[in-house]
């Protein structure tokens, strides 16, 4: 039995987060995303199972598809096995770290810390592409991850129990790119084997109301669109996210830099620039074969950027001169030095903002695209990419900063802080001596029987004022007074084996360790400045000392007039190619997710339109929970020797497999089925022969032509043989075999006998 739930991402665009209940035995969560806005309210669906999952399967390192694992982790008690590549780790950390740091740079961001981050990303364990992976304790379910493309690391899950299995594949790229190859889910046109025919399909439609221009069209108008800008004395600005499609987009552009030898800056400026590069440099085994190739042939490695220049605070930005190009995170304008940045350019005509990202819904990125859209659509020439705008647009912001104080606040803050250290520093002194009374007690007891609190005990017996002590009577018109005075403890000598003890600090130099402590203390800070990376600098990017800070918020109408233009570089398939690939799947049962309404029901419709797809097209809402299970009786019964010894085997792959004709039935007083079986010579002699196996029209193909017979793919699934003789795979998924009766009918219908078990 196979139940799904969508938590969220269904029949809208909102982050990614789907639920799989199998047999009722285990509960895995595909992905568990989040946006940059961090609503917890957003979180009230995954809060209800959070605790119930079993295993989390994360297929991208963005926040679509991981932002929320760290808040479900710390505060919902998300404690299960999560399963993620290399890439996805570490590139998934690097991105929480950089939003989480444009949070704190502009509000007193508390919902999660880098902390929880680490934590969480600690306890994933990792696997490489088309390895097999046992479900922790539920060792009847194995998790396989395939090369996904889109991201680094991008995964397509495939999960399997017994004889059913699901294939969630989301954002995923079929095209080659500079920095991945295509998804091995279709690759030259050709689905692979281990995901064909799966009994469940879970698969998003983000894109299919979306036409891609061809990519040389869209680099093009990239380029072109840049140096009209660099020429016109005006800066460009690309917001990106911090360490997923980033990659693609560094690495065009530093090849670009280096084929035209610019000398405009080319910058990156994020939180984590240095770190992300860094991971990049490591995981070149998880890019595409051309990335490889160089490597291995020039022994240089591509992420060694010539042009490209890190940086992780916005200040350094004054480094470089006018007019430069800037690549920024945050993609959804809404926090990071992206929208820094673009409250700073886009008031300027000559600037240019290129989006090569549409933005979550509701973001301010997603509000340019549409503005960019609605003005494109004016323009009446036949160009593959439409042309850029002039943005005029009057919008008004909430401006969030973090400045330092000034001016009275300034001084009030320091009287305050010099008021509270003097208190804690007489606290820390008070304390310091009754500790140090307490270490030289030479009382009968040893010092393992004091405990804290003996030393509560006696810190509260000092006194610096006279006090009546109620508890001590005299005669029935008077009362005794007494003096309490601080304790006095007699200091008596230790002695070991040796003699007497030496107290070291009564020996110590103090002028000396003064001075060694400085030097040490020189030497120490000198150290930390070469060694810190990337992500402690970016922790002073509002100040250069300890200057004291305070958060702004204010709402201000800003006039943006620069240059506006949107050049897809999301690194998905389009509607096209989605609706070619999922139907070469084949999928038994197939659910549509992470797409509009429009875009979910073009999509279903496409679907349904063709006669060899599925009847089973789901397309669920959030929190709706949905039964795809087939409908197939599946028992495991133990067999007698006797009916063992009496069976004739076919050999299948690692199996070996005979047929059985009987009835299964469960006895009232037992929970286990029983197998009646018919004599063997009864079924043997009346049933046909039965062909079991499933063979992939691809795999026959490779067979045929080893036997000598040309085999092309001709129409839609249709394997045509010598021109003569057709093969096609129904529904169902049976052969079926048209053709006049000829000497290579019958020798393609013999091998395809040879690659069924025959019963």
């Amino acid at each position: 039995m196979i139940v799904f739930t969508a938590i969220s991402g269904a029949k809208n665009e909102d982050p990614l987060c789907y639920l799989v209940e199998i047999d009722d035995e285990v509960r895995i969560m595909l992905d568990c995303g989040w946006n940059d806005a961090f609503n917890v309210e957003d979180l009230k669906n995954l809060r209800r199972v959070a605790k119930q999952v079993d295993a989390l399967l994360l297929s991208h390192p963005d926040l679509q598809h991981l932002g929320a694992y760290p808040y479900a982790y710390g505060h919902f008690g998300l404690s299960c096995p999560v399963y993620a590549t290399l890439p996805v780790l570490n590139m998934g950390r690097m991105c929480l770290y950089d939003v989480f740091q444009s949070k704190i740079n502009e509000s007193d961001f508390d919902t999660f810390d880098l902390n929880t981050v680490d934590t969480a990303f600690d306890q994933i364990t990792t696997l490489k592409y088309s390895q097999p992976c046992s479900l922790g304790k539920y060792k009847s379910i194995t998790i396989t991850a395939y090369a996904a493309g889109h991201t680094i690391g991008g995964t397509i899950w495939k999960i399997k129990k017994d004889a059913e299995e699901i294939v969630y594949a989301v954002d995923y790229n079929h095209k080659k790119e500079r920095h991945l190859d295509g998804t091995v889910l279709h690759k030259d046109g050709v689905v692979l084997d281990a995901l064909s025919r799966p009994t469940l399909m879970i698969t998003d439609t983000y894109n299919s109301l979306i036409s891609h221009p061809a990519r040389k069209h869209r680099d093009a108008a990239l380029f072109e669109t840049i140096k009209t800008t660099l020429q016109d004395n005006g800066s460009v600005l690309l917001p990106t996210d911090s360490s997923a499609r980033v990659l693609e987009l560094a690495y065009l552009l530093d090849q670009h830099w280096t084929y035209n030898q610019f000398t405009y800056p080319l910058i990156f400026l994020s939180y984590q620039s240095y770190n992300t590069i860094q991971y990049a440099k490591s995981m070149l085994e998880w890019m595409s074969d051309a990335i490889n190739r160089q490597f291995d042939d020039k022994r240089e490695n591509p992420f060694e950027f010539r042009y490209l220049r890190l940086c992780t605070r916005y200040k350094e930005l004054a480094k470089y001169p006018e007019p430069k190009v800037v690549i920024a995170s945050n993609v959804s304008l809404e926090s990071g030095y992206a929208r820094d940045l673009f409250l700073e350019w886009g008031t300027s005509p000559e600037n240019a903002v290129i989006l090569t990202d549409r933005g979550p819904p509701y973001s301010l990125a997603r509000e340019l695209y549409y503005e960019w859209v609605n003005k494109s659509e004016e323009d009446n020439t036949n160009s593959p990419v439409k042309p850029a705008i002039a943005l005029d647009l009057i919008k008004s912001l909430e401006i969030r900063k973090k400045v330092p104080l000034e001016g009275q606040e300034l001084i009030d803050y320091k009287n305050e802080q010099r008021k509270k250290n003097e208190r804690e520093a007489a606290q820390a002194a008070l304390i310091a001596k009754s500790l140090s009374i307490i270490e030289e007690d030479e009382s009968d007891r040893s010092e393992s029987e004091l405990g804290d609190n003996d030393i509560e005990e006696l810190l509260a017996t000092q006194f610096d004022l006279y006090v009546r002590d109620a508890t001590k009577l005299g005669g029935f018109f008077k009362q005794t007074q007494s003096y309490l005075m601080f304790p006095y403890i007699e200091k008596r000598k230790r002695y070991d084996e040796y003699g007497e003890i030496i107290q070291a600090d009564q020996f110590r130099n103090k002028g000396i360790e003064g001075l060694g402590h400085v030097i040490d203390g020189e030497s120490g800070d000198r150290m930390e400045d070469d060694n810190i990376d990337d992500s402690d600098k970016a922790d002073q990017s509002t100040a250069d000392s300890n200057v004291p800070t305070k958060y702004v918020y204010y709402d201000e109408n800003i006039h943006f007039q620069c240059q506006l233009r949107y050049i897809d570089l999301e690194g998905t398939n389009d509607g096209r190619s989605l609706k070619t690939i999922v139907p070469q799947v084949q999928p038994r049962k197939l659910i549509v997710v992470h797409a509009s309404p429009e875009a979910t029901r073009d999509f279903a419709s496409s679907c349904l339109a063709l006669q060899s797809m599925t009847r089973d097209i789901y397309t669920p809402d959030v929190g709706e929970l949905l039964n795809v299970s087939e409908a197939i009786n599946f028992y495991q019964v133990k067999l007698t020797d006797s009916l063992v010894s009496s069976l004739r085997l076919s050999k299948l792959e690692d199996y070996d497999i005979s047929f059985v004709s009987g009835k299964i039935h469960l006895p009232p007083d037992s929970s286990f089925p029983i197998l009646d079986v018919m004599p063997i010579e009864e079924y043997a002699a009346s049933d046909n022969p039965v062909f079991v196996g499933e063979i992939k029209l691809t795999e026959l193909k490779r067979v045929l032509q080893l036997e000598g017979i040309i085999a092309e793919f001709k129409g839609e699934g249709v394997l045509v043989c010598n021109e003569k003789v057709a093969i096609r795979k129904t529904p169902t998924g049976q052969l079926t075999l048209e053709g006049s009766l000829s000497d290579d009918y019958f020798k393609i219908r013999s091998i395809i006998y040879g690659q069924h078990a025959i019963l």
